[in-house]
Order: structure tokens, then C-alpha cells, then sequence
């Protein structure tokens, strides 16, 4: 998140002061393609050139030393590249970006969210979910998504705004007795933090909606000059999306699907009748 920031501060300086990525790299001593890189937020920075960048755009002391900040933390390895063999560069860097992130707001119509998933939800998930995950890989695989959680529980926490269409509620992943004790976890996470966590569920009563076919999540993040992204992960896929257009629709989306959800009681009601069924 930190190295997204200031490739985001650098691009708009350079573009405040009329440089190509290609005139900057020049300037700098650089290629363009590294330029884009730091501006992607993929590339990581040493102090010595940072300040060579400093020294072309002519910023100020004091951004000088904001983004020396943000360049020391962002060289910084999160606890999600211990798992770097296991997944692909993307699926980290979205670890990365949930880690940071102020509010979640996340659509599913089949699955629990990670961030919600018991230990043996989340385990019937990763062994039935894919053939291309190999056995001695589950565990490592639970172990990361349980870490992953830990931002629900830590002393700024991430506020969650989960949409779930009731297949999720259905779907017996794991068998009853485990899809039950998920349930039940849905139930305590918005019972306990409810000015936290808040679940409401689409019926199938509610027919067509707009955020029908596929499942997303919307992050927001504390610095005001981060914007929101969307992380969308189907079957052979995974995608980090920015372009500011693109945001918006998935925005707008979810919350006229949020409307005609049931209210935050009713879904819970319905969490809890479907959980005794089960049983």
C-alpha cells in the first residue's frame, strides 16, 4: 500500500511538472520502463534514487520526506511473503492492499468471504475448490487465510460490509456440521462487532439484481490519496482493478444490490434458520 502511494504522489508530480515517463527516465538516468514500474507501485525504490527523483521533479523538503517514509516502509516484507511460492505476484499484492485497507465492502453468491471463513470452511474451500492445488500445499494454504483475519481483530480494524446471496448460505461446503458452525460464525461476527462487521443477505425471493453473476470486493484505504480498488477473482483469473471508471460501476453496483437485500436482522434471522437446518 505504501508503495502504491508514492508511485501515485510521484506520477502526479511528474505530470504537474509537464514529464513524460520517458523524459523522466531520461532526466533521472533511468529506463521508462522502471519509471512505470515505482509509478505501478511494483517496483521498489533505494534511498539513492529517490533522491535523484527528488532532485528532477524539485519537490519540496517536506514531501521529500513523506515519501522517504512511505519508500523505508515500503521496502518492508509484509508476513503474506512467506506464502510467495503459493501464490502469484497479484494475489499478494492483494493481500498487501486487504492488510491496509479502512472498509471492505464484498459481494459473493456462492462463497463465505476469506476474511468470514472458519478453519474447516476455509479448508473444504481450498481441497475442493481447484485440482491445481497440490496437497501438501492445504495447510499452508488455511494457515494464510486464518493470518489473513488477524486485520479483523487488530487494534484499528477493518471494517466489513459483506453482501451474500443465499446459495452461500446453502451451499453445504465441508458437509452440515461445517457449513452449520460457519454460519454460526457469521452470526457471532455480526453480533459482537456490529459497528464493525455488518452481513445482509440477497434472497433468491430477490430475483434479478444488479450485482448478479459474479462476486467482488471494494477496498477503501485510510490515506485520502489512495483511491478505491476492486479485486475480482474468477475460475482462471485474477484482477486488480483501478481505472477509476471502472470502480465507480462496481460502486454503484453494489449498492443497489445492498438496497434490496434483506435488512441486517432479517438476514441474520435467516443465517440462523438455514444454520438449524442444517443440524
Amino acid at each position: 500500500m505504501q508503495a502504491w502511494e508514492l508511485g501515485l504522489r510521484l506520477r502526479q508530480r511528474r505530470e504537474e511538472i509537464g514529464l513524460t515517463a520517458a523524459a523522466a527516465g531520461r532526466a533521472i538516468g533511468i529506463i521508462q520502463a522502471y519509471v512505470s514500474g515505482v509509478e505501478a507501485g511494483k517496483v521498489k525504490l533505494p534511498a539513492s534514487r529517490l533522491a535523484q527523483i527528488v532532485e528532477v521533479y524539485e519537490l519540496e523538503p517536506e514531501e521529500a520526506a513523506e515519501l522517504e517514509e512511505l519508500r523505508v516502509g515500503a521496502s518492508q516484507r509484509g508476513w503474506w511473503h512467506e506464502y510467495a511460492q503459493l501464490y502469484p505476484a497479484e494475489f499478494l499484492r492483494f493481500i498487501g492492499y486487504e492488510a491496509g485497507a479502512e472498509h471492505i465492502r464484498c459481494y459473493d453468491s456462492e462463497l463465505v468471504l476469506g476474511l468470514m471463513q472458519t478453519e474447516e470452511y476455509a479448508r473444504a474451500v481450498i481441497t475442493g475448490g481447484t485440482a491445481t492445488i497440490r496437497l501438501t500445499e492445504v495447510e499452508r494454504r488455511v494457515a494464510a487465510r486464518m493470518a489473513r483475519q488477524a486485520r479483523l481483530y487488530a487494534d484499528n480494524p477493518t471494517r466489513l460490509t459483506a453482501l451474500l446471496g443465499e446459495g452461500a448460505l446453502r451451499q453445504q461446503v465441508g458437509g452440515p456440521a461445517v457449513m452449520s458452525a460457519q454460519l454460526d460464525h457469521l452470526v457471532r461476527l455480526a453480533t459482537e462487532r456490529p459497528e464493525q462487521i455488518e452481513i445482509r443477505v440477497l434472497p433468491f425471493s430477490a430475483g434479478a439484481h444488479p450485482a448478479l453473476g459474479g462476486s467482488f470486493q471494494i477496498l477503501s484505504f485510510p490515506s485520502p490519496r489512495l483511491p478505491d480498488l476492486v479485486w475480482q477473482e474468477v475460475l482462471t483469473s485474477i484482477d486488480i482493478i483501478d481505472q477509476s471508471t471502472r470502480v465507480s460501476d462496481y460502486q454503484v453496483t453494489f449498492a443497489e444490490a445492498w438496497e434490496r437485500a434483506l435488512s441486517s436482522g432479517e438476514s441474520l434471522d435467516l443465517i440462523r434458520r438455514i444454520a438449524k437446518e442444517m443440524t
